[in-house]
């Protein structure tokens, strides 16, 4: 029982970090000076709203008292997620963003902004891959660390996107244009 309340704990911790990565997402695509950077930040939005309907859908199921589920079945599974309203334990939906303090660096014009905000991605998904590192780690069942395994390999895939258009945009000055774009961008 004591290893489903820490996954529980763990789950909870993580919802809340992808629900609070969807809004960083979100608020970075409105506020980027090119289509290319806004286009950039929603899909990562999206990604962070993937994640969270996979957790979801773990945490519904442990606290059923079911298990864990296989994160491919997981994805698979149609379960509503709406960022906006309360997670399974709050009684109230999110509250101001807590990335609110750091968006007076976002508030520059342009380049710069995009950049501040590249970088604080990047630090941001550093820390996911390294809270579902340290719950595999700790992981016992195998569907658990498949679960992490698998939401590590996200939140590194990001980090390299957010990593690639940091370099990219820092060494040319704009976004990728059609025909530069990474392979992960499309």
């Amino acid at each position: 029982m004591n290893d489903i309340n820490n996954a529980l704990a763990i789950l909870r911790r993580a919802m809340k970090g992808e629900r609070e990565g969807y809004q960083f997402y979100v608020e970075a695509a409105k506020r980027s000076a090119d289509p290319a950077g806004a286009g950039t930040f929603r899909s990562l939005a999206t990604a962070e709203e993937d994640h969270l309907r996979l957790i979801s859908v773990e945490y519904q199921s442990l606290s059923a008292g079911e298990g864990w589920v296989d994160p491919d079945e997981a994805m698979a599974r149609q379960v509503e997620v709406d960022i906006t309203k309360p997670l399974p334990w709050e009684e109230t939906g999110p509250k101001k963003t807590p990335f609110a303090e750091t968006w007076a660096a976002y508030e520059v014009d342009g380049l710069a902004g995009d950049l501040a905000a590249l970088k604080f991605g990047m630090d941001m998904e550093k820390r996911f891959y390294t809270m579902y590192r340290e719950a595999f780690e700790q992981a016992e069942e195998a569907l658990a660390r498949q679960a992490y395994q698998f939401l590590m390999k996200e939140e590194n895939k990001h980090y390299k996107i957010l990593q690639e258009a940091h370099d990219y945009l820092s060494d040319n000055k704009h976004w990728w244009d059609d025909w530069e774009k990474p392979f992960f961008e499309g």
